[in-house]
């Protein structure tokens, strides 16, 4: 009896240590364009854990809440499902067409596939792993050698996913329940992403190219109805290539990242109105929002530098050189303590570590070359990096 007590007790103190230790895990999964591969790194103690085979040029990742990590790989007409628990390559998915991005639906039942080479948009039961529908999404006339697709948004509900066809300038609405195009939305240039206003009322879709450079498209979700299309305020020998952006934590202003140029614009979400450009680092892609509200991080995709934005000034702190190079990845984190950010010098190969109080890099960690996405698994969860 005592004997039993003991082993017990001892089961629960290893269940305990064992939780302990999970919790506490930083993690990076590291894809490599230029090594087919995803390498897992320990953050905690700035090492390399392993190296897993990807298919050709893995690229993106999306996360289920079960620790399923989907890469997608924009060479081969495949996508590489990694159990993140377990730092292992757990299948390889063949789809129809070569992907471009992906998207994990809010209940994280389904993968939303958006293709490079093929005006489609695929369904994936992540349960099953089965492509459960593959939705022809518009016509291709002639020759299109640019990506397709570009990112899939989901709608809060899980109904519908929106795909922007770069073929026809539009984003097609599709109905997910009955695999099916519910509408499509006619834009006056390409669509890269869509950013929900806070209160899920209007979709702002970032456009890449317009006739006049670049634009913000303001859509009525509920109508799916375009109510304001916005032209971005280029600077002298700016090109228009927008990209992504972000709302400022009270809401009251949208952040346009153009990585045609070197400016980020201000949007007043009431006016409509821009009200500002900041000058940044060249090609600002992705900005990312600081734990506690302060600032945007700018990942650039044409420099070496993060830009910091004050966001109550709307001015540029300090661009924080973390390589020498020209290309970052699409990619950035902070921790939830809110004290280190991290993002990659892909042409330098490396991991950067800034010190977000003193806005300077303090360790660097080697990574393959054309790192160009990571994932963090922080504990048990998989929060996104983009």
């Amino acid at each position: 009896m005592r004997r039993t007590a003991i082993s017990f007790a001892a089961l629960l103190l290893t269940v305990f240590i064992s939780s302990m230790v999970h919790a506490s895990e930083r993690v990076a999964f590291v894809s490599s364009e230029g090594e087919n591969n995803v390498t897992v790194i320990d953050l905690n103690t700035e090492k390399v854990i392993k190296t897993l085979p990807a298919g050709t040029v893995p690229h993106a990742m999306a996360a289920t809440p079960a620790g399923r990590v989907y890469v997608n790989n924009r060479g081969s007409k495949d996508l590489t499902v990694i159990q993140a628990d377990g730092w292992t390559v757990a299948k390889t998915i063949a789809i129809p067409a070569t992907s471009f991005q992906l998207a994990v639906s809010p209940d994280g039942k389904t993968l939303a596939v958006a293709y490079k080479d093929a005006l489609k948009l695929s369904l994936i039961d992540t349960a099953t792993d089965a492509i459960t529908k593959t939705v022809e999404l518009g016509k291709v006339e002639g020759e299109f050698k640019a990506p397709m697709v570009k990112h899939p948004y989901w709608s809060p509900d899980g109904k519908f996913v929106y795909a922007p066809d770069s073929v026809n300038g539009t984003i097609v609405k599709v109905n997910v329940s009955q695999g099916s195009i519910e509408k499509v939305i006619t834009l006056p240039g390409t669509s890269h992403y869509l950013h929900p206003s806070p209160d899920g009322k209007v979709l702002y879709s970032v456009n890449e190219k317009t006739k006049g450079g670049t634009s913000l498209t303001l859509i009525d979700a509920g109508t799916d109805t375009i109510i304001k299309d916005i032209p971005f305020p280029l600077a002298e020998g700016e090109k228009g290539l927008g990209h992504h952006g972000a709302f400022s934590p009270d809401n009251r202003y949208f952040f346009f990242c153009n990585e045609g140029g070197s400016h980020v614009a201000v949007l007043d979400t009431a006016k409509r109105e821009w009200v500002k450009t900041i000058k940044t680092g060249k090609g600002p892609g992705h900005p990312s929002l600081s734990r506690d509200g302060k600032y945007f991080f700018i990942v650039h995709h044409n420099d070496g530098v993060i830009s910091v934005i004050d966001i109550a000034q709307q001015e540029n702190l300090k661009d924080i050189r973390i390589g020498n190079g020209t290309k970052q990845a699409h990619a950035s984190y902070f921790t939830p303590d809110g004290k280190f950010f991290y993002a990659v010098a892909s042409d330098d190969k490396i991991l950067a570590k800034i010190d977000v109080g003193k806005m300077e890099v303090i360790s660097t960690i080697p990574v393959p070359s054309k790192a160009m996405f990571f994932g963090i698994r922080e504990g048990n969860t998989f929060p996104s990096t983009e």
